[in-house]
């Protein structure tokens, strides 16, 4: 079965989000996922060179933590719902989305080292270059998103990621530049999300 199926894709619909005004223009956003009414996934075109996913996670701990590690040696089981975003795929295990489910630890696998621009306990903003990545959650392999390069040819890509704690959910934001090869400035997420856009 695929898992697409429990989701339900609404074109132009954007995540609101708490406290924020991450895009001055709503036309930007392509669309969003929908799960049992709930908004969990969009997908934007930045001033037509980047493209932006937002992944919602709820019930986040008080303590949760978050580590990163180097690695290019991780296993994904299980069944996934994949997203195409253009030069890559992100696979998404559904079971991270269940609203009974407490999460506690995240881990970030990549296959190049990632630099931080930020790291506190509410925004965490670094630059990745990556042919991979997995996020797992919970320390379950079972529960993971991961990302890999579909486009023939390419071997890395550039991007932007910006986890923000708001309450009692983390938004996931993973921005890339829309043509391969393409650069993308170290702080062009943070700025898009946080200049003169945090609501006081």
């Amino acid at each position: 079965m695929n898992a697409m199926n429990e989701m339900n894709f609404v074109p132009t619909k954007s995540i609101k989000i708490k406290n924020l005004l991450p895009f001055k223009n709503q036309n930007d956003c392509i669309g969003t996922y929908v799960l049992k009414n709930d908004s969990i996934i969009s997908q934007y075109e930045i001033e037509s060179k980047y493209s932006l996913m937002v992944i919602k996670l709820k019930n986040i701990s008080q303590n949760c933590t978050f580590n990163n590690h180097q690695s290019t040696n991780y296993p994904t089981p299980g069944y996934f719902s994949t997203i195409n975003e253009g030069l890559f795929e992100v696979n998404l295990s559904p079971e991270i989305f269940k609203d009974d489910y407490k999460i506690n630890r995240i881990d970030f696998f990549s296959d190049n080292e990632i630099n931080y621009q930020i790291n506190n306990d509410t925004i965490k903003s670094f630059n990745l270059n990556f042919s991979n990545y997995v996020i797992k959650i919970n320390n379950q392999d079972s529960k993971v998103i991961y990302s890999k390069i579909e486009y023939y040819g390419l071997k890395n890509i550039n991007a932007n990621i910006v986890l923000y704690n708001n309450e009692d959910k983390l938004y996931i934001f993973i921005m890339t530049p829309l043509k391969k090869n393409a650069p993308i400035d170290k702080n062009k997420l943070y700025d898009h999300l946080f200049g003169n856009n945090l609501l006081k």
